[in-house]
């Protein structure tokens, strides 16, 4: 069977994994891994070359398998170019802690979610709406953690350098009118898909959103030389514009979760008409399709980031955060990209 890349406009190739439940107390973590067109898949090569007698598309669970069974030195071998993958986890449990902790603090006890949780295996109408109600406050601390929402603050902040004080007419150069400051997404987004566990939906969409605009956050925090120079005169118009750059190219995801997809395209959009509100250029240009679906089975970049997703969570179970960091060279943790040092820290503090 001959497999082609899938997409030929796409730039990055993702899927999507998680760790066993047992190994996160039973709380689903979602792992997307991304593949860039423009790296070397000498890693998946390497693989793939212990599965001859296997056609068409390999199962991530089996290569997972095999690679922790191959010779240190030949996994270290694969781990050469397999490092580069880049890899967006989102974990839902510090939000839960931290709802946890507002629940403890205001019922004053210790144990309060523990008993919130036997209050409703007794039947409590009370108790249950207490937990569904946290589940609300933690899907919704996801969002305004996610990639998603960060760039939208930092664009905004830049779009709007004077916070939004009104102008003189003979001085609106120097800003933007007022936007509304309506959220990219919320909770309703996710539940016209019918699903029922909140929190797994939105943190599935927060790892794909990750993968979505990674780029444009780093284009934000990491200005060049002419950003620096040029701000006090232009008011961050030339780093909104290398922003708006970044949400031009095409990725392509794993087929499976249309809704997602459309969530997507609907957050890259705004936040083109926001960075771009006065450069026309990047505002139609921006209208083509930023997204798109690929049979993981039909294209072999996505079978790659199917299969390092596998690794990574895999990692992630038996090592934790520190371990991912350790094995890749790009990582994001709900929303911000992680250091080792910002890993290291993480565990000291009692994280993950």
């Amino acid at each position: 069977m001959i497999i082609f890349d899938g997409s030929g406009e796409a730039i990055s190739f993702n899927d999507e994994g998680s760790p066993h439940s047992h190994s996160t107390g039973r709380t689903k973590v979602f792992i997307n891994a991304q593949v860039d067109r423009g790296v070397p898949l000498d890693w998946f090569q390497k693989l793939l070359a212990f599965f001859p007698d296997i056609s068409g598309e390999l199962k991530s669970a089996v290569v997972v398998a095999k690679f922790k069974d191959l010779p240190i030195g030949t996994r270290d071998r694969i781990w050469h170019s397999l490092h580069r993958v880049r890899i967006h986890i989102v974990d839902p449990r510090p939000h839960y802690r931290q709802i946890d902790h507002i629940i403890r603090r205001s019922w004053k006890d210790d144990s309060a979610p523990a008993r919130l949780r036997e209050m409703a295996a007794e039947g409590s109408p009370t108790a249950h709406f207490v937990l569904a109600k946290r589940r609300e406050l933690v899907a919704n601390s996801i969002l305004r953690d996610s990639t998603a929402a960060r760039v939208q603050w930092l664009g905004r902040a830049l779009s709007d350098p004077l916070f939004a004080v009104d102008l003189p007419e003979p001085l609106s150069f120097l800003g933007r009118s007022r936007r509304e400051s309506a959220r990219l997404v919320t909770l309703e987004d996710f539940r016209r898909s019918g699903e029922r566990d909140v929190v797994r939906n939105v943190a599935s969409w927060a790892a794909k959103a990750a993968a979505a605009f990674h780029a444009t956050l780093d284009a934000a925090r990491s200005p060049d030389e002419d950003d620096v120079m040029t701000y006090r005169f232009d008011f961050g118009h030339s780093m909104r514009r290398r922003m708006s750059q970044t949400l031009l190219p095409q990725h392509a995801f794993d087929k499976g979760n249309r809704p997602h997809i459309d969530l997507l395209e609907q957050s890259r959009q705004s936040m083109i008409d926001e960075l771009s509100a006065n450069d026309h250029f990047y505002r139609v240009i921006g209208s083509r399709p930023g997204f798109v679906e690929l049979e993981s089975k039909e294209s072999y970049y996505v079978q790659a980031a199917d299969i390092a997703a596998g690794i990574a969570s895999d990692v992630y179970a038996s090592r934790k955060l520190i371990g991912v960091v350790e094995r890749f060279e790009y990582v994001t943790f709900n929303g911000e990209r992680v250091s080792r040092a910002d890993a290291e820290e993480w565990m000291r503090n009692g994280g993950l």
